[in-house]
């Protein structure tokens, strides 16, 4: 089967002299959606109902993070070279992100801020999750919409015209942020079906490391070698997979032996 998707360009519109981007906009609607998943979770996690107020504040960092941790993690990882050269890029957070970057800095966060709050750790990290893989599609969709995940050439059937390096419209390439907006959509769903039972506190954070950590790691090997910069033949991001991959399984071995199973329903 041939490739099925061709080539659109990237959607925008001027508000005076602001331009909206769809990359944007669907970030947006990510931070919204999961912030409302993650607070209805921490309530029922936790069977506090001052859990979502806490989220909602929670959530406010998590931006911050996203954006500021995402964006150092793109230049110094993948970008470092520029540094010397203009040393104000690192100062503009809107001029490219890295997910693991953002990663970096977002996790320490909510520790950070479960533990000044006094909260128990795990039921809100397996809310954050949760909440995690439904944005997280959002995020990819507006990765998929912007083109800036383009991946080698392919025959397959969901493969993009015009989005490899080039832009040349009778080619088509992989485009990884569709990959990963559908392996969150899928998680997402497998989550929603597991937790119609409980489930021990941890589970879901551990659960998402173990299986995000693998996909992302196989998942760079289709990653067009002139667009992403790799030390000893892996991108920073399979380093980062690896890691996280490892935590899931340390996570979800010690949490199954010590946490005892909630009794929400």
């Amino acid at each position: 089967m041939q490739p099925l998707i061709p080539w659109f360009e990237p959607f925008s519109f001027d508000i005076g002299p602001v331009s909206i981007h769809g990359f944007g906009i669907l970030v947006a609607i990510g931070f919204l959606v999961g912030g409302n998943v993650a607070m209805k979770k921490a309530v029922r996690f936790t069977g506090d109902p001052g859990a979502a107020e806490r989220v909602n504040r929670l959530v406010g960092w998590l931006v911050l993070g996203t954006f500021v941790g995402g964006h150092l993690g793109d230049v110094l990882f993948y970008r470092p070279h520029l540094i010397a050269e203009d040393p104000m890029i690192l100062l503009r957070v809107w001029e490219g992100l890295s997910s693991f970057g953002g990663f970096a800095a977002c996790v320490p966060l909510a520790i950070w801020f479960v533990r000044r709050e006094k909260l128990p750790l795990w039921p809100y990290l397996d809310a954050l999750a949760i909440a995690f893989s439904l944005g997280w599609f959002f995020g990819r969709m507006g990765c998929f919409s912007a083109h800036d995940h383009p991946g080698t050439q392919t025959n397959f059937w969901l493969g993009v015209y015009g989005g490899c390096p080039g832009n040349n419209l009778t080619v088509a390439c992989h485009d990884l942020g569709l990959y990963e907006a559908i392996w969150s959509g899928l998680t997402y769903l497998l989550f929603v079906a597991l937790d119609r039972k409980p489930r021990f506190h941890g589970f879901y954070v551990s659960l998402l490391a173990i299986l995000y950590g693998p996909f992302r790691f196989f998942l760079d090997f289709g990653r067009s070698s002139p667009v992403d910069v790799r030390y000893g033949g892996l991108t920073p991001a399979q380093y980062g997979a690896i890691v996280v991959t490892l935590l899931g399984v340390w996570m979800l071995a010690t949490r199954s032996k010590t946490a005892a199973k909630p009794s929400f329903a």
